[in-house]
Order: structure tokens, then sequence, then C-alpha cells
């Protein structure tokens, strides 16, 4: 068979359910491939056409996100991938597995048994290289198929790489010639198994346990732990036992820990300094500077899949005891271990009291909240505590938050309280644009869910806003996009004062890098294609805006609702 027909097999056979492309010339074959399927009815993997490179690596890793499953992805030549560079570098720090394919010609027309690529391949479509060296630094392993007759075992075993822990993207520069050149798909008869050792003996699992139990001043800290849905559980079932007290620390991308839990709580530095033992689940900074962090007696206790963290340039932490495996494998392990224990059963009592002041901690804390929206419920422009106060009300409870915002993204996190794992999904890397692509794919893999897309109005700037907001059209994706609009780069803002208190940007008002002006009305972005635009200066209106864009997208129409805020400034 060609080559485009072989990688859509290839596909098939390791239970990719989708390819996102932002395709070119380059993947007439893999068309044809598609076309074949679906007149003889085999609808076994989607092609999604997306309508910008970025939008595909986003939605792809979306959706992988959702479902645990990686997902393929094509794209053009090297204008593709230095266009999705941003977006496969947020997949590699977020450990998302995902094979992107890219463009190439190995011949240049100089090889007469097959069809001509075209002279726009010497022209302007090749580098140097090609994409695999254009963007190694930005994906887990990358490489070049070099003949059509390694090209099955060349996408099997990127395939095997994406996967491998840490997960990441891999990408693989496909020559034109090898997808129109016939190749060999043997018949599949050994898959590939593969057990991975494990350094968790029981001695390892043992001393953790009794850390944990002698610790008088425990605090847990986490990140990411919930990228791997099943681990929530365990977590909380471990946090429970022994009365631990759960904070989330700089950006957590995932529902690490139910936000309305009694043992939840803001994240304070200075209980990480009182602690006698720290917990790190999965979290890159769990404190900062790593110079501020518990006294030097605490005992430090790592729990992940990867230490530590060679992805980074610098990761200074030390600590006690670093478990290395799937966490919600080590976290059932443990807890085993602690039930068992003598120990664990003599002090409920200790415990028991324990967690009564957490819970005291964490209702200070919720009411505070609370009240300080309630303060400014009435306030124009809408002020963002009493905008999440009223999204936690008014957002279904099985709804999935994708966040993209800067200075409020504290306030979502600790405000509008998702329970239930995948239910919240956020950036992790510094650059914006993502969350778009991120909320379409998580629709895709939820389509009984409604998403709600919370995003600044920086953000929605850097995001390909016609794309994303086209393809939900096309494939009936609605989701709901909630423009946080303060008419400005407010964390700009924020370090040019911090730094120049007494400045000439003070003294005059002109803030270099901060307004947003003219200010949009981002209602209309939705009116384009085909859904729901409001725009709310009220906040009394906040709550009707929400029904009416969960109306339209039970229609199967997109929405948007453009909060005009105030510039108040959340304390970090």
């Amino acid at each position: 068979m060609h080559g485009g027909k072989a990688l859509v097999k290839i596909f098939e056979r390791a239970a990719v359910d989708y390819i996102f492309s932002s395709p070119g010339t380059e993947w007439p074959p893999v068309w044809e491939a598609f076309a074949e399927a679906k007149q003889r009815g085999d609808s076994r993997i989607g092609f999604i056409n997306c309508r910008h490179e970025a939008l595909a690596v986003a939605m792809a890793s979306g959706y992988t996100k959702i479902t645990g499953k990686p997902q393929a992805v094509l794209l053009h030549a090297t204008a593709g991938p230095l266009n999705a560079a941003m977006y496969l570098r947020a997949a590699y720090q977020e450990r998302v597995p995902m094979v992107v394919c890219c463009g190439e010609t190995a011949a240049f027309g100089e090889e007469s048994r097959l069809p001509d690529p075209g002279n726009q391949w010497i022209h302007d479509l090749t580098d140097i290289g090609g994409p695999a060296e254009l963007l190694r630094r930005c994906v887990k392993w990358s490489e070049r198929v070099t003949s059509s007759s390694i090209l099955v075992q060349s996408v099997e075993r990127a395939i095997q790489i994406a996967v491998e822990p840490p997960a990441g993207p891999v990408l693989l520069g496909v020559p034109f010639e090898c997808m129109l050149d016939e190749v060999a798909l043997p018949d599949e008869t050994r898959p590939n198994r593969v057990a991975r050792p494990s350094d968790l003996n029981e001695k390892a699992i043992q001393e953790a346990a009794d850390l944990l139990l002698r610790a008088e001043r425990p605090v847990l800290v986490t990140e990411h732990a919930g990228r791997d849905a099943s681990a929530v559980h365990p977590l909380v079932e471990l946090c429970e036992s022994l009365a631990i007290p759960v904070m989330e620390s700089f950006r957590p991308a995932f529902l690490n820990f139910p936000r309305n839990h009694p043992l939840y709580l803001a994240y304070d530095p200075r209980r990480v300094e009182a602690a006698d033992l720290v917990l790190i689940a999965d979290a890159v900074t769990p404190w900062y500077p790593i110079s501020k962090g518990p006294k030097a007696d605490a005992k430090v206790v790592f729990i992940g899949d990867e230490y530590p963290y060679s992805r980074l340039p610098f990761w200074g932490y030390k600590v006690d005891l670093a478990l290395i495996a799937p966490p919600a494998a080590t976290l059932a392990r443990l807890l085993s271990r602690i039930k068992a224990s003598e120990g664990f059963i003599g002090q409920r009592s200790i415990y028991e009291e324990r967690s009564r002041r957490i819970r005291e901690d964490h209702d200070k804390q919720a009411a505070a909240l609370k009240q300080g929206a309630a303060e400014h419920k009435n306030d124009v422009p809408v002020d963002p505590r009493w905008l999440c106060q009223a999204l936690d009300e008014s957002i279904p409870a099985n709804a999935v938050i994708v966040e993209e915002t800067t200075v409020h993204r504290t306030l979502i996190q600790t405000m509008i309280t998702r329970t239930e794992p995948m239910s919240y999904l956020a950036r992790v890397t510094g650059g914006l644009g993502v969350s778009l692509g991120y909320g379409l794919g998580a629709k895709l893999a939820m389509k009984d869910r409604p998403v709600f897309v919370l995003i600044g109005d920086g953000g929605f700037h850097y995001n390909p806003v016609p794309s994303c907001l086209g393809l939900a059209q096309e494939y009936k994706l609605p989701i709901t996009v909630v423009v946080f609009n303060n008419q400005r780069y407010l964390s700009m803002e924020r370090g040019l004062l911090r730094y120049y208190p007494e400045g000439a940007s003070k003294q005059t008002g002109i803030h270099f890098g901060g307004p947003i002006l003219p200010n949009p009305d981002y209602r209309h972005f939705a009116e384009v294609y085909g859904g729901y635009g409001v725009r709310v200066t009220d906040p009394k209106d906040i709550p009707s805006a929400v029904a009416q864009s969960l109306e339209h997208n039970r229609a199967g129409r997109l929405a948007i609702i453009d909060v005009v805020l105030s510039d108040y400034l959340p304390r970090q």
C-alpha cells in the first residue's frame, strides 16, 4: 500500500482516535486513505481538519489530557511546526504524549519513478536539517524518516517514545516521497507489551509511611498529580487518613484535589516553612525561592513519575526520599501500608484534632473569599471577585473549566470550585494562546459535558481565535468562552509599578505595554461563527448570560460572554 494509507493504519493499530491536522500539499496520500475508508464505511479513526497549526497541537493536547490516550498531528513542512512551536513546547513541559508528523522532501523532484512534489520544495518549504532539527528543543524527541523502507518502523517507534515516561510530544519529518511510495505493512502479529521496572520496593514504601506517621506538622503541596485522574481519589484518602492539609502551588494544571474539601487551603508559604514534613505530589515549584523552603530539619518526600525534571534547565530542590513511579500506584501502596500500621490506629485522636484545625482554616478562607466578593457584588465595572463568585453559582457542577488568565488565576482556582478529576485544565508554561484549543479538545473528548473557557482579554488575542471558533462551528463542538476583560495586560502593569513605584509611569499614568485600546467588543466574534455573544457590564446580568450560553450550547452553538472588569488586582 502507499505510505499515506500505511500511516493511517499504523495510527489505527495504536488506538489513536483522531488525526488532528493543519495540512499542506504533502498530505494527499493521507486524504485519499481517509476517503477510501469513508467509502467503505470505516470510521475507526477520525480526521479533524484544523485551521491553524497551533489549534491542531493544542486540541490534541486537550483531548489527550482528558482521555489519557495519545493522538496524532499532521503539519505542513517546516512552516507548520514553526507556527506550532510554542504549543509543542507546552505539551513537552506538560508531559502530553503525541506524535507530530511534518512534511519534507527527500529527492526534490529527482526521483523519476514517483510523482514530482513540485518546485516549491526547493523554493520555500525546506530548511537545513528539516523540521526535526528546527524543533528539537521544543519536543521530547525528533527525527526524520530517511527512506520509505523504514517508514512503518519509524512511526511505530515514535509512538512508543511518546508514551515512554516521562511522556511528551515527538516530531517526525516524513518525506512526501515516502507518502507516495509503496511500503509493506506487516500483519499485526506481535503487539508491543512493555513491563517497566520500579524501584519502589517495600523498604522505600515503609520508610515513607514511617515519615508520614511521625510527622506532627505535615503539609502536601501539589501541582500536577491530577494529570492521572486515578491518582486523585487515593490522594484524597491519604490526606483524610492522616489529616494532611493540601495546597496547590504556582500553577496547577489539573484538578489535583477537590477545592471545596475541608483539607484544601489556599497556598501559604508560611505553612511550608513551619512544616516538619513536606509531601510533594508532582509539584515543579513546591515553594519559591528554593532557598526559602522548610526548615533544615524538616523531611521532604517526593511522589511523581519524573525526577528531577530533566526537561528544565534548573531544579534545585532537595528531597529526603523520592518515590518515582506512577503516583496513583505509589499512593495506593502508601495508603495500604499506613492503614495497616499500629501507629496509625493509635493516633486517631491526634488526626481528628488536626483535621478539625485545618477545617477551621479552610472555612475561614472560604468565608473571607465570599465576603470579599459580596462586598463588591454591585460594582460597575464588574469586580473580578464577584465574577468568580457568580460563575461558581451559575456554571453547572459537571462543567469542565479551562483556565487561561494571569492575574485572576488564583481567584478562579479557589472560588470556582471543581471537585472531580479532569474538571479543571490550565496551562503550565508561560506562553499564552492555548486555552481555546484545550477547550475544544476537552469538548471533543466529553461531548456530553459543558466546557467553559475562562480567558483574559490579553490571552484571547494570543489564541488563533478565528480558527478555533470556525472549528467549533464546523465540528459542532459548542463551548462557552468567558472573557475576563479588564482592557489591559494587568500583569505587565503590576510588574512595571512594582519595580518603579515612584517612577514616571506611576506619576503620569502612562503604562507602556499595558492597555488594550480601543477595547474590542468580543461578543461579535461569536456572531461571525453562528454563536451567541453577550457583553456584560452589570454584575446582575452574569447568571442570565451563563444560562443563555448553556441554552445555545445545547442547541449546538458556541457562546462568548465578554465581561467588562474593573482593574482590581488580586493579592498574589
